[in-house]
């Protein structure tokens, strides 16, 4: 507020106050200090320029409350020396995509349209739009020890399945006869094989890559050939001039890291690399589920692959033979 206008408002107060005007007095400094910040472009120009602001799905050790994990990392990466403003605020994984599809202007990391539209979260994808991949993701049945993974979906009849609470993996296993059972961490979920509380969980590449190498386990064997949801995962977000101009830089973002030897590595410890791999006939793909998702899946065939091999202290590679 300019010193005129301070004084201005002193002097009008004195006498509004010795009249017995209190209320008065204080409609006229509220309209004063509107005045004021009318006539300042600045302050209002920090609003409008607050920032893209992403919501960051926690579910345990690779995507931590407290900022740590892979998928934190990488999201660090991505904001260092970023050229527009952002807000990444973490917050428990369905509470994140409630709070995502409830503001028009949000996004959601890590995730991509093809998975949000098969999960049933959105109707339709005009709405959305979303980065190019950071890499490519999939989600297998693993065995507990001494077990034999499966190979069709039939093989879990009568078998107990844990899967992360809120995952698309629950309609996808629907009516396969198994018990599925609702976890919320993905260390929970793991310790839960291990200890032979469950038969098989569900869980992502690179995700049980790095949990297990955590807990200083072995990958538990799995089915290569049996793969579900393979997509590239990035960053959401509702269609809004802001987040267009948001999208287009971060692209930008992601190419530089592409390039870059130490981002490469940490992707190679996550086990995250070029696989060509091959498929049974019962992979269940994103098209499999919802058809308009097909546009998203599709974007994936030019990015870094999940490669299933622990990187510290596991061992073995984790495939079952064939």
């Amino acid at each position: 507020m300019k010193p005129l206008v301070k004084v201005w408002v002193c002097i009008l107060l004195r006498k509004l106050f010795a009249a017995g005007s209190g209320v008065t007095a204080l409609v006229f400094l509220f309209l004063t200090f509107v005045e004021a910040r009318a006539e300042n472009p600045a302050a209002q120009a920090r609003e409008a320029t607050a920032g893209t602001t992403i919501f960051g799905t926690v579910w345990g050790y690779t995507l931590a409350q407290d900022g740590s994990g892979f998928y934190n990392d990488v999201v660090h990466d991505l904001m260092d020396d970023f050229p527009l403003k952002a807000s990444y605020q973490l917050m428990p994984y369905r509470r994140a995509k409630s709070r995502f599809l409830a503001h028009d202007s949000a996004c959601l990391y890590p995730s991509a349209v093809a998975i949000l539209t098969a999960g049933q979260h959105v109707e339709s994808t005009p709405d959305l739009i979303e980065t190019r991949p950071l890499f490519t993701t999939r989600t297998h049945i693993f065995a507990r020890r001494g077990e034999k993974p499966p190979r069709v979906l039939a093989d879990l009849k009568g078998k107990t399945v844990a899967v992360p609470s809120g995952s698309v993996m629950h309609a996808v296993l629907a009516g396969t006869g198994a018990e599925l059972i609702a976890v919320h961490d993905e260390t929970d979920k793991a310790r839960m094989l291990l200890t032979a509380r469950v038969d098989y969980i569900t869980a992502m590449l690179p995700d049980a890559v790095l949990v297990f190498d955590a807990l200083q386990e072995p990958l538990p064997t799995f089915d290569e050939r049996l793969r579900f949801l393979e997509t590239g995962i990035g960053i959401v977000c509702h269609r809004t001039p802001e987040t267009q101009t948001f999208i287009k830089a971060m692209d930008q973002r992601i190419t530089e890291m592409n390039a870059n030897p130490a981002y490469q590595t940490r992707l190679e410890r996550a086990g995250i690399w070029h696989d060509a791999g091959e498929s049974n006939g019962d992979e269940i793909s994103l098209n499999d589920i919802a058809p308009a998702a097909g546009r998203g899946a599709g974007r994936v065939a030019k990015v870094a692959h999940v490669h299933a091999m622990p990187t510290g202290l596991g061992h073995g590679n984790g495939r079952a033979t064939p």
